[in-house]
């Protein structure tokens, strides 16, 4: 138990708290300039089209700074889209006899594209299929 005494009393008679400051200035500006870089990601982006949530799964490109503010509002906020400005591949009926309408991935693209100015929109992935509700 002395020795861990000694050890510690020597080290905090290397560590000052003026070193201890510039290790974290250096630390954030390390980080600051690391965010600047453009960083490719994927990331499940909730998407609601007429009152339906949809999960797409997407590859996401843009700066580090800009992506990680979106990864934190994302968490909280989804993206409506009608289905008015998406086109649809075709349409499915299910065991049970509901009908659902495959929304095509180009135009879910271009649909989040447009919501995410500063984040491009590389890829998305399958797109889930849309319940037809009778109206």
């Amino acid at each position: 138990m002395e020795r861990i005494k000694i050890f510690l009393k020597w080290l905090r008679s290397c560590i000052t708290p003026g070193y201890i400051a510039m290790l974290v200035a250096a630390f954030i500006l390390w980080y600051m300039t690391k965010l600047g870089e453009t960083y490719t990601t994927d990331h499940d982006i909730e998407v609601v089209v007429d009152g339906q949530e949809l999960d797409v799964h997407c590859t996401i490109r843009g700066k580090g700074t800009n992506l990680i503010g979106y990864t934190f509002a994302s968490k909280s906020n989804s993206f409506d889209v009608p289905a008015a400005e998406l086109s649809f591949d075709g349409a499915i009926t299910d065991n049970d006899g509901r009908n659902y309408r495959q929304i095509s991935s180009s135009s879910m693209q271009r649909a989040l594209a447009a919501r995410m100015p500063d984040i491009e929109v590389v890829a998305v992935g399958v797109v889930p299929p849309l319940e037809i509700t009778e109206q």
